[in-house]
């Protein structure tokens, strides 16, 4: 297939203040409208209801990415659309309003965007220019330059316009129709090289200029709250296929549950002593966002989600907390009958008054060691209400955390003093 180029690059008038051409910021202004839904559905969660598995986790990390570039070129467009119209934009930017050329050195950054203002002439595609031809003074130039054997030949500034006149002229015979699409680069480096011109970005150093005053002004309009949202994403994506001794994540619909039995008011103290990734905290916050809630989690990697996520991480080991809550909300690991020894530790750190909810394992209510059954007596005289969890519950996990362990819930109210 051959590309056409067109004779003359179209004109991009110097935008000085209060001079900007309405077409050229309503065409950004509708270039970066027309990419939120593509940047929403890369957004939009994948694998719903479905455990998570390596692959997914990368997959999705894969439209995390594709979302953020979309992100940022929108961010670009604007900034460069309510920069021409206020006059403020840097002076390498003053005619840079094409949309793809736009796009292309925000993607490429300023480390990579120096080969914007290169050309190459593939040698599929020199052979072909010299067959249509042969006289070209041009290329015989161009044949000179030094190439390593297979490599394409990167054009000087100064042949650039006679080999695309030798384009141009030749151009009715299509010269490039049998060469692989792969092996074609002239016509779209070509392109690229005339809009960088016309836009006065004509040498490597402007055009790395350009992409790092794109970058930055993008940068300035990130949006605190998505950039908050995608780290703590990312760092729940990284848990997935590593291992933490006891980690089951509460589900959501457990965890609202959990939360709703709390009986939440504004401003109690609330601890949740095994806290994992926090998925009990987003749940307590969602119900009752006026609440004081500290967290406490052993391992590293859950605590830099924890901390990622803004929540107060008091410690890390939960057995050695001293103190009072008002409402102690946790989900503790279930291995060896551990949940008996932290469900009461944390009655321990319960305010009179307070509510302690707690999911559990099976284990503590049949099993027949003398650590159960003296945990069954126990529960029978705090007056504890037990109920059996969905036995589907923990079976599918967002990080890929899953079993299927059958749980039950545990809610005592601690007697006012009095």
């Amino acid at each position: 297939m051959t590309h056409t180029l067109p004779e003359t690059a179209p004109p991009s008038p110097t935008i000085t203040s209060g001079a900007a051409d309405p077409k050229v910021l309503a065409l950004l202004r509708r270039r970066a409208d027309g990419l939120e839904r593509r940047a929403q559905d890369k957004e939009t969660p994948s694998y719903v209801g479905m455990n998570m598995t390596r692959k997914r986790s990368l997959d999705a990390g894969s439209r995390a990415e594709d979302a953020s570039r979309l992100r940022r070129l929108q961010r670009a467009y604007r900034a460069v659309a309510d920069g021409l119209e206020a006059g403020t934009l840097p002076p390498v930017l003053a005619r840079v309003t094409d949309p793809k050329l736009i796009e292309r050195l925000v993607h490429l950054g300023p480390d990579h965007a120096a080969a914007l203002a290169g050309v190459c002439l593939t040698n599929e595609e020199f052979e072909a220019l010299r067959t249509h031809a042969p006289a070209s003074l041009v290329l015989g130039s161009v044949k000179a330059l030094p190439v390593k054997y297979g490599w394409p030949r990167k054009l000087l500034p100064e042949q650039v316009n006679g080999v695309l006149a030798v384009y141009r002229e030749v151009a009715p015979r299509k010269p490039f129709d049998h060469i692989p699409v792969n092996c074609q680069r002239f016509v779209s480096e070509a392109r690229t090289w005339e809009a960088m011109n016309t836009c006065g970005l004509t040498t490597p150093a402007l055009a790395e200029e350009a992409a790092a005053a794109l970058r930055q002004l993008a940068g300035t309009r990130v949006d605190p709250e998505r950039a908050w949202r995608d780290r703590v994403a990312a760092l729940e994506r990284d848990l997935v296929g590593y291992r933490v001794p006891g980690f089951w994540p509460t589900p959501a619909p457990l965890a609202t549950h959990l939360a709703t039995l709390a009986e939440l008011r504004p401003g109690l103290r609330v601890l949740e002593p095994q806290a994992g990734k926090g998925d009990l905290v987003d749940a307590l916050l969602a119900l009752e966002p006026e609440l004081h809630v500290e967290v406490c989690e052993q391992n590293g990697r859950l605590r830099e989600v924890l901390e990622a996520k803004g929540y107060r991480v008091i410690g890390e080991n939960s057995m050695a907390l001293s103190g009072e809550w008002d409402r102690v909300v946790m989900n503790p690991p279930f291995e060896g009958l551990a949940d008996i020894g932290h469900v009461q530790h944390a009655y321990r750190l319960l305010a009179p008054g307070g509510v302690l909810v707690a999911v559990m394992g099976n284990g503590p209510f049949f099993r027949q060691e003398l650590v159960a059954r003296d945990f069954r007596a126990w529960l029978a005289g705090v007056s504890a209400e037990v109920t059996s969890n969905d036995p589907d519950a923990f079976k599918v996990s967002t990080t890929g955390h899953s079993t299927g362990v059958q749980t039950r819930t545990v809610r005592i109210v601690k007697p006012p003093l009095g």
